[in-house]
């Protein structure tokens, strides 16, 4: 909760719309944080009920993530790179791939910027006010390209979750494509983005999200991982 709490002040101070955090509080014998109520459908319900609405909601996807990176985390935030090394520790994670992509990722830069960890539309509220970003407990200081690079995999492979219903899971598959142009379109346009860095780090954050356990999408992504593991230098 403090390292949430941290990451969506740095948020806020970088001009990046953030839920208010009040205070913490207990709630049955558990912490929480009190934040304020932002009242709004997530971007992805938004978009998949009204899909005209798709390029507008790519742009406030890229500007936001964009606007994030241009802040520089606070040392209080844990590196990006410990937690993929840790998640790709799991038993989750085939060791044939945990290997390789423990020694890319050591190749691959540290960065000082604010990642959120799990930025996609669903994670974007659209408040009264405009688009206000949640859901900050995977928050770290770390390389730029690296969340873009989640991100970017989410958009290609994430399922919604089961409760969004069909027709919202239907359109999602429909408009990945379009959300995704969209969406690096805007990220470039407010800040510069190293494609060659984003695609050195797809591997290590593809192979790290095995570690989430999400089984409507772990035989794709070893699908695809299979693929490219032997591209990696040394496998």
């Amino acid at each position: 909760m403090d390292r949430e709490a941290t990451a969506m002040e740095a948020a806020r101070a970088a001009g990046v719309p953030v839920p208010a955090v009040f205070g913490r509080a207990d709630a049955l014998g558990r912490p929480g944080l009190v934040m304020e109520r932002i009242d709004g459908p997530d971007l992805l319900s938004l978009v998949s009920r009204q899909p005209w609405r798709i390029f507008p909601g790519a742009r406030a996807c890229g500007e936001l993530h964009a606007r994030m990176h241009a802040a520089i985390a606070p040392e209080t935030l844990s590196p990006l790179k410990w937690r993929l090394r840790g998640a790709l520790l799991s038993p989750l994670v085939p060791p044939y791939l945990g290997g390789p992509a423990a020694e890319c990722l050591e190749a691959l830069p540290d960065g000082d910027a604010l990642c959120h960890g799990d930025f996609h539309p669903a994670n974007v509220l659209m408040g009264r006010r405009g688009p206000v970003v949640i859901d900050w407990p995977n928050a770290s200081r770390g390389d730029p390209e690296a969340d873009v690079a989640r991100t970017l995999l989410i958009l290609r492979l994430g399922e919604p979750p089961a409760n969004y219903g069909l027709p919202i899971r239907l359109m999602a598959k429909v408009g990945r494509g379009l959300l995704i142009w969209g969406y690096l379109r805007a990220y470039g346009r407010v800040r510069p983005l190293d494609r060659r860095r984003v695609e050195a780090w797809t591997f290590p954050v593809a192979v790290a999200r095995l570690a989430e356990g999400i089984a409507e999408e772990r035989e794709r992504l070893l699908r695809l991982l299979q693929a490219e593991v032997s591209a990696v230098p040394g496998t």
